[in-house]
């Protein structure tokens, strides 16, 4: 268990009623993004249960001492601590429910602000991890129809919809608050989905941190929220599936003279070609992350909205030759998202003044 919310004072009353972007809000989403891959209440007690059964069948108890196990399993609605809901209470949050449901996992939390008059609600969604139903869910990548317009990533939207009656549930038994909607790689996917079918006109913002394309543009149209894209240097993730960049490839494809490659750029076509990011991206340099990296002469951290594409495409390569290509994945971790968020929103607020925000 690592340390988290280390720098107290950046959680001091952030701009809750106002959704443009806030160096402060990006940490504080991108440290909620990083707590959810902490075991939640509901599979701390499942897997407790679980390994209280196995001990009960490997020492030979009755029956009915199994039956009663497995009868706890199905009626049990004990409330069950976990490190997620203790940590969210030694900072000043509240945790209010978990939901984890065939591999799709979530808690909402609340920042209650003694200094003001706002609550913040942040859906937190949990992002890819290696088990077989969170890959299944990332390779179903061909575009389906999605309810209400557009087209959207199929294994996205099936995994929405596992908890999505069950929070659109939670949230209402909160109404009038800004809501804020967060997460990383898968995580970070569904939390566009989200944004898209529960608060598409949230006061509140939705904050990704190395998600994935997820739908078309017509899926995104009708959003009001506001939607931050956040990338960290040659973080491969926020580059697939792959966009409109796909229908050169396939042109390349039919123009090869062999049997086939016209029906299988057809087939691509139909079902891939369409993918599209959404919102404002906000683009972290490579800089290593460390102690006062954010503001040291050498290599200064930057963190740009909407860069020119020429001088993130040098960056990026650049990177990615300097390390081999490892740096489209090191560059996904979500521990250096939040690191490099932390030094930079220390480093505005030390030298704007506690108030001001970017």
């Amino acid at each position: 268990m690592g340390s988290y919310f280390d720098v107290p004072h950046l959680l001091a009353a952030p701009p809750i009623t106002r959704a443009a972007y806030s160096d402060r809000t990006a940490w504080i989403m991108a440290e909620l993004s990083r707590l959810v891959y902490e075991p939640l209440p509901e599979e701390v007690s499942i897997a407790e249960l679980v390994s209280e059964i196995r001990e009960a069948v490997k020492s030979g108890s009755p029956e009915d001492t199994v039956e009663m196990l497995l009868r706890r399993a199905i009626e049990s609605q004990q409330e069950v601590s976990s490190d997620i809901s203790k940590i969210l209470e030694q900072h000043d949050f509240e945790f209010l429910e978990g939901f984890a449901c065939s591999g799709t996992e979530a808690f909402l939390a609340r920042l209650n602000h003694i200094d003001s008059s706002g609550q913040m609600l942040i859906l937190v969604f949990r992002g890819t991890q290696p088990n077989i139903s969170d890959i299944s869910t990332d390779i179903k990548a061909d575009l389906v129809a999605a309810p209400e317009g557009g087209r959207i990533h199929r294994g996205f939207l099936e995994a929405f919809e596992h908890v999505r009656e069950r929070i659109e549930t939670a949230l209402g038994r909160y109404p009038g608050s800004p809501v804020y909607v967060a997460g990383h790689s898968l995580g970070g996917a569904l939390a566009l989905v989200a944004t898209r079918y529960l608060k598409r006109e949230s006061t509140g913002a939705c904050y990704t941190f190395g998600g994935p394309r997820v739908a078309d543009d017509r899926f995104f149209e009708g959003i009001k929220t506001p939607v931050y894209r956040v990338v960290n240097a040659a973080d491969g993730v926020p580059r697939v599936p792959f966009g409109y960049g796909l229908k050169i490839v396939l042109g390349g494809l039919r123009m090869i003279p062999v049997n086939g490659t016209f029906q299988i750029s057809e087939w691509l076509r139909k079902h891939f070609v369409g993918y599209t990011h959404f919102g404002t991206l906000v683009f972290l340099s490579a800089t290593p992350t460390g102690p006062n990296s954010a503001s040291s002469k050498s290599g200064r951290l930057q963190v740009r909205k909407s860069p020119n594409f020429f001088w993130r495409s040098q960056l990026v390569l650049k990177r990615l030759l300097l390390t081999w290509g490892k740096a489209g994945g090191v560059d996904h971790s979500i521990r250096d998202y939040s690191e490099k968020l932390k030094q930079y929103a220390q480093s505005r607020n030390e030298s704007a003044g506690p108030v001001e925000e970017t």
